[in-house]
């Protein structure tokens, strides 16, 4: 569970903090059919790349990546897919995922990267590729009958003795029928190993969220069962559990008898006799499923008490402020101190199917304002307005969207002001007058501002219409008459409401930007961003010029908000291997931490009394 506490052990410094995890898994997306889009394909020696318009960057990134892990993935598991395999791209909608049909050689992936708080940053490319062909991969290597008989059965009837000459054969009166499934590979083994990869090509890793997860369900004594573990169809926490008990469990079998268990296992998998997977775990390792998960499970608990020794000796925490469901995240508090705004699951069992909640702090009362929230909340100088992105609307062509919404305190309603423009993560400038945001396309991510003289008369504004060049990923609120001809090859059309919309950088690096924040002075912008493992605070200046690293090391710093006076910067950091809130002094560059939790503490919030 996530909850929403409020510091009380430090004197100087109250606070609400935020413990958790944001965003569930999503489900794949509802499938257009996309008449607009032209495909084009890219060969290699082993995979053929099928990609649209606006997805030539990942499409070529993904051929190269595709064929350096190929001899990795293959030679562990001593297998190599027949034909090539196919891998589409995808960017039709604000969705991060990649799936793998084993049956088919077929791989789907979105060019989005991911930015999800129960996982670690990641190179989105080279990790989504990794896994996906690890399926494809492992999993022929474990099918019983091959990709074209996905399943058989066996059946005998039994039929009535007939003793008169007009009937041929009774009614039936036994019937046994047995399926026998084409695949024997329970969801931890087939998740676990795709998060493995390989000892020599590994993407992907045990970082501070999933051992957030993992350690709080093993020192609760929540921890899955070796017979959860095989399915999912829990809630965004439970599913993602199986994900991290699966990895850390392969990892056990690996360390203890060699990466090519893996393989040997696979290959056992394909026995008519085994029908269940604990008989195929101790025909390979020669110990019972049972002793071998009782062995891991203790490991864990030895080496999480011991590194949680100091921790739980000097605690600082907080007292919980709102403990509802599964998830409550990105708290913010209205400039005039009455309003506390966050996203809750509320009675949902996904993440990502929350609400938005504006709680009265003088009444005590709450309410609902909007759903299906997908990024940080931000306030207008005034307390009036609470600007933030959601996914709801369905474009003309079927695609979804993150767009910017503001909710008016006083008249109680919600008004759009992007359209098709794929903005997300808003924050609000000290003046009042401009909001900065992140667009995404092609796995891209850049800085806009919004600029306008008031935020009231947007509502009855009428919209304008921009462009976004799909190539060079640049904006424009005019097309050449040569370019109108067929502008969605090249451009995809957006609308927005306000004065001037500028584009302060254009990163071709595959830079990804998460959490905008203006500096109280609005000279500057701090930020969250990646280019490859974990994440570094940077700033630039409001004109785009001057980026600037200004925490880069090895560890994973995140959600940057500022004192109001400007002088210190509290965020989020693993540098302990657990997240907890850190304050940096601007001037002297002095960090110094304000939790030390068992858990994780995130997306801290500094409101006007001062708590945190």
């Amino acid at each position: 569970m996530v909850s929403i506490v409020r510091k009380a052990s430090l004197p100087a410094i109250w606070g609400i903090l935020l413990w958790g995890l944001i965003w569930g898994v999503k489900s794949q997306p509802y499938q257009s059919n996309h008449p607009e889009l032209v495909w084009r394909t890219i060969e290699t020696q082993h995979f053929s790349i099928h990609y649209h318009q606006g997805t030539v960057r990942t499409a070529n990134r993904v051929a190269r990546i595709a064929e350096e892990i190929y001899p990795y993935i293959t030679g562990l598991y001593h297998y190599e897919p027949p034909g090539k395999v196919d891998i589409i791209i995808r960017d039709t909608d604000d969705y991060s995922n990649g799936g793998a049909y084993f049956f088919d050689n077929k791989i789907e992936i979105w060019a989005q990267g991911m930015d999800y708080i129960l996982r670690g940053t990641h190179h989105w490319l080279r990790d989504v590729v990794t896994h996906e062909f690890t399926h494809i991969v492992s999993l022929q290597k474990a099918l019983r009958f091959g990709r074209h008989i996905p399943a058989g059965w066996f059946q005998v009837f039994g039929y009535e003795k007939v003793r008169r000459p007009d009937v041929v054969r009774g009614f039936p009166n036994v019937l046994v029928s047995y399926p026998i499934s084409g695949i024997n590979i329970p969801g931890w083994f087939a998740e676990g190993v795709a998060q493995f990869q390989s000892p020599q090509k590994r993407y992907d890793y045990r970082d501070a969220q999933r051992e957030m997860i993992l350690r709080d369900r093993v020192m609760t004594h929540h921890l899955l069962s070796l017979a959860e573990m095989d399915v999912f169809g829990k809630n965004s926490i439970g599913n993602e559990s199986v994900y991290n008990q699966g990895y850390a469990f392969v990892q056990y079998l690996a360390k203890r008898f060699g990466a090519d268990v893996l393989s040997r296992i696979a290959r056992q998998a394909t026995s008519l006799w085994e029908l269940n997977f604990q008989n195929v775990l101790q025909k390979v390792t020669g110990v019972p499923a049972s002793r071998l998960y009782r062995d891991w499970k203790e490991m864990l608990e030895a080496t999480y008490s011991q590194r949680l020794a100091q921790v739980q000796k000097h605690p600082v925490t907080g007292i919980p402020f709102y403990s509802h469901g599964i998830g409550n995240f990105f708290p913010t508090v209205s400039p005039d101190g009455k309003y506390l705004a966050f996203v809750s699951t509320g009675e949902s069992d996904y993440l990502s199917l929350n609400q938005l909640i504006l709680f009265n702090l003088e009444t005590g009362r709450k309410k609902v304002i909007s759903s299906r929230i997908t990024s940080s909340l931000s306030w207008s100088p005034d307390s009036r307005y609470l600007v933030y992105s959601r996914q709801v609307k369905i474009q003309s062509n079927g695609s979804r969207f993150n767009d910017l919404y503001v909710y008016d305190t006083k008249e109680g309603k919600e008004f759009q002001i992007t359209d098709a423009l794929r903005a997300k993560n808003p924050d609000w400038s000290h003046d009042g007058k401009k909001l900065v945001f992140v667009v995404e396309s092609d796995g891209f991510t850049n800085l806009f501002v919004l600029e306008f003289d008031n935020i009231s008369r947007l509502k009855n504004k009428n919209w304008q219409v921009g462009y976004y060049h799909l190539n060079d990923h640049s904006v424009t609120t005019s097309l050449a008459k040569k370019a109108r001809k067929r502008w969605w090859l090249t451009y995809r059309r957006f609308r927005f409401k306000g004065e001037k919309l500028l584009q302060l950088t254009r990163w071709l690096d595959g830079r990804q930007v998460y959490h905008p924040r203006w500096a109280p002075d609005d000279r500057s912008i701090w930020f969250d961003t990646s280019t490859d493992f974990g994440r570094d605070i940077a700033r630039i200046d409001a004109d785009g010029h001057n980026f600037q690293l200004v925490l880069h090391g090895k560890y994973d710093e995140r959600y940057p908000i500022f004192s109001p006076d400007g002088k210190q910067l509290f965020f989020a950091s693993d540098q302990t291997g657990i997240f907890n809130i850190y304050a940096l002094d601007v001037a002297s560059g002095e960090i110094h931490a304000l939790t030390n939790v068992s858990g994780g503490a995130f997306m801290p919030f500094l409101a006007p009394n001062g708590k945190l």
